[in-house]
């Protein structure tokens, strides 16, 4: 049976915050810079984090790095809140390489391992590598259902991050120059429904035209022309949510009492 909530039960720092952009822009560093501690940072790119680490700034950031190895067990992780009892952010960096490569991999892998030594031997290279329409079906179950993992941890307090690649006039929304990279036409719709913030980050540029950190991030799009979310009260004078790429700042903005 429903039982109702009081408002004092849930937390102000509970978010959810979608940012994408190019690579090397800034993203997992500002991460590692800016989001309160103790992190646990789930890597999707089997990549090292070192040089983030390294460039972020802050001295002994207190993180529990954690590598992709497959799905069920990422899921199963997720499911267990005492794993990050500890920590105040959670970040996934990135849900692009998760979706697109480490998930879309598996599917194909497990459709060609379904297929009859006759159906392995027509195109092998092709088919083993080919989702059909019900693998995007899959994919798009699947990642709702890591979404929703997600959803539970943020109502819980925690401050979910989640970084994606920049995609130029993405199939999924042909009305936008810019979104988040992803597989598929059902998921990318979805994605925003479970976030608070959904931002585009770009390069700070000096007026001598060279980079400078952090970088900038944009919560809303003026000409609806990229993907942008800005869920709270915009303080007085501001016309549009953007400004330096800064987990901190953003978190005291949207969970500040007005």
């Amino acid at each position: 049976m429903l039982q109702p909530r009081k408002i004092s039960d849930y937390s102000e720092n509970g978010k959810m915050i979608l940012i994408y952009g190019d690579t090397s822009v800034g993203k997992s560093t500002s991460i590692f810079a800016t989001a309160p501690q103790p992190i646990a940072y789930l890597e999707t790119e089997n990549r090292s984090p070192l040089s983030s680490l390294a460039a972020c700034g802050r001295k002994d950031v207190d993180v529990d790095l954690f590598e992709y190895s497959e799905w069920p067990e990422v899921l199963e992780f997720l499911d267990t809140q005492s794993n990050f009892v500890r920590h105040k952010t959670i970040a996934v960096d990135s849900i692009t390489h998760l979706m697109n490569i480490q998930l879309s991999g598996e599917l194909e892998d497990e459709a060609f391992a379904a297929k009859d030594d006759e159906g392995r031997m027509v195109k092998p290279l092709i088919s083993s590598v080919k989702l059909s329409m019900e693998g995007y079906g899959a994919i798009s179950t699947q990642m709702v259902r890591f979404m929703k993992k997600l959803a539970i941890l943020r109502k819980s307090g925690k401050l979910v991050i989640i970084t994606a690649l920049l995609d130029q006039n993405p199939r999924w929304d042909k009305t936008l120059s810019a979104g988040p990279s992803l597989k598929g036409k059902e998921f990318p719709p979805m994605l925003p429904g479970f976030c608070d913030l959904i931002g585009l980050v770009k390069h700070n540029l000096a007026k001598d035209g060279k980079i400078q950190y952090p970088p900038l991030v944009y919560f809303e799009s003026p000409e609806q022309d990229f993907l942008a979310k800005f869920t709270g009260v915009k303080p007085e004078g501001t016309s549009v949510m953007a400004g330096p790429l800064n987990f901190e700042s953003i978190l005291k903005l949207t969970s500040a009492k007005k």
